[in-house]
C-alpha cells in the first residue's frame, strides 16, 4: 500500500515538473506572452512600388523640397513652375528602398532621442509616399553611424564595416535602426532628380544613321559586318568608337529653353536600327556664345543640354571626314 501511494504521489510530481519543463520552453522559444512583448514588426514601410503616384522629400536643413509625380507612367521633377523628366531609375532605386526598409532593432523608445538621432522635424529627410489619394508610406530619416567589426583583418575594412541609419515613422516614437546609408539616397536637390540621358540603346541592332548639316547630308549604312560611308567603306575601328561613345549618353548640362535662339536646327543626327520601335533623333540648336548649341534628344523631351559642357555637342554631331579611313578622329 505504502508503495503505491509513493508510486502516485512520484507520478504526479513527474507531471507538474513535465507540465513546468513544457510552459518553461515555449516562453523561451518565443511562445510566450514575455517574448511576444519583446517582439516587434520589422517592416517599417509596406507600399506596392508600381502603384505609387507620388513621392514627396523634404530634404534636411531646409532645403528645397523635392516632389516627384507619376504621369501616364512617367515620372517628373518639378522645379519652379516646370515639371521635367525625372531619372527612372533613380525613382525605381528609391522605392526599392523604401519597400525593403527592415528594421534590426529599436533603438530607442522615447521622443527625448529623435534630435540624437536627427529623426526630428528640423533634423531630418522627410519622405512622404502616396499611392493615389493614400498615404503609403511617411518616415523621418535620420544620421547614420558605422561600425568596425571586433578582431577583423585591416584589409578587408570596407568589406567589413557596418552601416546602420535610424529612422521614424510619422506617428510613432520610436526610433528604428536599420542597414545601409539610407538618406543619402534622398537628401538630393530636385535637379539631381532630373533624367540626364540622351541615348539608351544597344548598338548591335543599330544599322543606319543619318547627319545633317549646313553643309549636306551624309550616311552610315551597315551591310553586314562592315560600315559604309554613303557607297564607301568607311574606317571601322573609328565607326566602332564612335558609336559606342553615344550608345549610352548623358550629360548633367541642363540649360533654360530661353537660351536657344533658333526654332530650326542645325544640325541632326537620326539612329535607325533592327527591331528598334522608333528612331532616336538628336538635334542641335543655336544657342547663346556661352552654350554655342542646345541639344535636344526624342528619348527625354522638354530636356535641353548645353552643347559646351564637356563637349557634347562635338560628342554626337562629326562631319563627314571623319569616319573616312585614314583620318583621325576629332574628338579623340
Amino acid at each position: 500500500m505504502f508503495n503505491k501511494i509513493n508510486i502516485r504521489i512520484l507520478a504526479g510530481i513527474f507531471a507538474v515538473l513535465l507540465i513546468l519543463t513544457v510552459i518553461i520552453t515555449l516562453v523561451n522559444s518565443g511562445g510566450g506572452t514575455a517574448s511576444r512583448k519583446r517582439s516587434f514588426k520589422s517592416e517599417i514601410t509596406e507600399i506596392d512600388t508600381a502603384a505609387v503616384t507620388r513621392i514627396s522629400i523634404m530634404p534636411r536643413n531646409n532645403r528645397e523640397t523635392v516632389n516627384l509625380a507619376k504621369k501616364n507612367g512617367q515620372w517628373y521633377v518639378a522645379i519652379g513652375e516646370e515639371d521635367y523628366n525625372a531619372d527612372p531609375s533613380t525613382v525605381k532605386s528609391m522605392l526599392s528602398t523604401l519597400a525593403s526598409l527592415r528594421a534590426t532593432r529599436i533603438a530607442s523608445n522615447s521622443k527625448d532621442m529623435w534630435k540624437n538621432y536627427e529623426v526630428n522635424d528640423s533634423a531630418a529627410t522627410h519622405v512622404m509616399v502616396n499611392e493615389g489619394k493614400k498615404v503609403a508610406a511617411d518616415v523621418y530619416l535620420g544620421k547614420f553611424s558605422y561600425q568596425q567589426p571586433k578582431n577583423q583583418n585591416p584589409y578587408m575594412y570596407q568589406q567589413q564595416l557596418k552601416m546602420t541609419s535610424y529612422v521614424r515613422k510619422a506617428g510613432d516614437k520610436k526610433v528604428y535602426a536599420v542597414d545601409g546609408m539610407i538618406a543619402m539616397t534622398f537628401n538630393r536637390d530636385p535637379g539631381d532628380f532630373r533624367n540626364r540621358s540622351l541615348v539608351r540603346s544597344d548598338i548591335s541592332k543599330w544599322n543606319h544613321l543619318v547627319f545633317k548639316s549646313p553643309d549636306g547630308v551624309f550616311e552610315l549604312k551597315k551591310k553586314e559586318e562592315d560600315w559604309m560611308l554613303d557607297s564607301t567603306p568607311a574606317d571601322s575601328a573609328t565607326v566602332s568608337t564612335y558609336l559606342s561613345s553615344i550608345a549610352w549618353l548623358n550629360s548633367s548640362g541642363f540649360i533654360d529653353r530661353r537660351l536657344v535662339v533658333s526654332e530650326n536646327p542645325s544640325y541632326s543626327l537620326t539612329i535607325e536600327g533592327e527591331n528598334m520601335s522608333s528612331p532616336i533623333k538628336l538635334h542641335a540648336y543655336p544657342a547663346d556664345t556661352v552654350n554655342k548649341y542646345a541639344v535636344t534628344s526624342n528619348l527625354n523631351e522638354g530636356s535641353w543640354f548645353s552643347g559646351s559642357e564637356n563637349d557634347l555637342f562635338g560628342k554626337v554631331f562629326r562631319d563627314k571626314d571623319s569616319f573616312m579611313p585614314g583620318k583621325e578622329n576629332p574628338a579623340e
